[in-house]
């Protein structure tokens, strides 16, 4: 994200003149979480500022509790998680750079339904092929397709983990959730997927604002709630 959308933090950074740490914070709230936690890299001041000034003044306005979790060094995308350990019987986990109208409340209740160890919510992505596809048959081709879209199930960036996740991350160990899934498949425990349609858009550079910001318009009852409930309540 700095290097083609200037020095500020990605978490930081607005679209549509909001924070994307703050549009996450409201979805979470919006949700009903009260219990949050904000990991990032201990060198990074703004963010630490922004969760004691801005992101608590959300959280306080319902009777909500957030915390910054300062990482001395990297844990990995998901190693944070492990300081839950013995205080939640489920965490739920997004990542700052994805706008999504995913609703987190029936995320994290599908989790506990299951039964499963970690759930990972998942959806079908479109990916472009950059050349024509072609379909051939007994030595003729029947079909032809310029640069078609195929979908591929992926990640959400979303996830919710319990005791017995948490416990799989090492302290202090720097964790990835490959590794974490890798871990809890070898050692026999079940990973769930929860399969959505959710709007969802991963934002991760200049282009990827400006997409995030018309796809925000284009949709602005789905996403502007979470918002709007933030404007209005400092």
């Amino acid at each position: 994200m700095r290097a083609t959308n200037g020095s500020r933090h990605k978490a930081l950074v607005p679209v549509l003149g909001i924070p994307m740490l703050e549009r996450n914070l409201c979805a979470l709230l919006g949700s009903g979480f009260r219990d949050i936690t904000v990991a990032f890299a201990a060198d990074e001041p703004a963010i630490d500022a922004f969760v004691a000034s801005r992101a608590k003044a959300l959280a306080d306005a319902c009777g909500a509790n957030v915390m910054p979790y300062r990482e001395v060094r990297p844990l990995g995308t998901i190693g944070a998680v492990r300081a839950y350990a013995g205080r939640a019987d489920a965490v739920v986990v997004v990542n700052v750079d994805n706008m999504t109208t995913l609703d987190l409340r029936e995320l994290a209740d599908a989790h506990v339904t299951s039964g499963a160890a970690m759930t990972i919510a998942t959806h079908d992505e479109p990916f472009t092929i950059p050349f024509g596809s072609v379909t051939v048959a007994d030595g003729d081709v029947v079909e032809y397709r310029e640069k078609p879209a195929y979908p591929v199930r992926i990640s959400s960036g979303t996830y919710v983990l319990g005791p017995r996740a948490i416990a799989a991350i090492r302290p202090d160990v720097p964790t990835g959730v490959p590794e974490l899934v890798s871990m809890l498949i070898g050692s026999g425990e079940r990973i769930a997927a929860f399969e959505h349609n959710a709007i969802w858009i991963d934002v991760n550079d200049a282009a990827g604002v400006a997409r995030a910001e018309t796809l925000i318009r284009d949709h602005a009852g789905a996403f502007e709630r979470s918002a709007a409930w933030a404007k209005n309540k400092t």
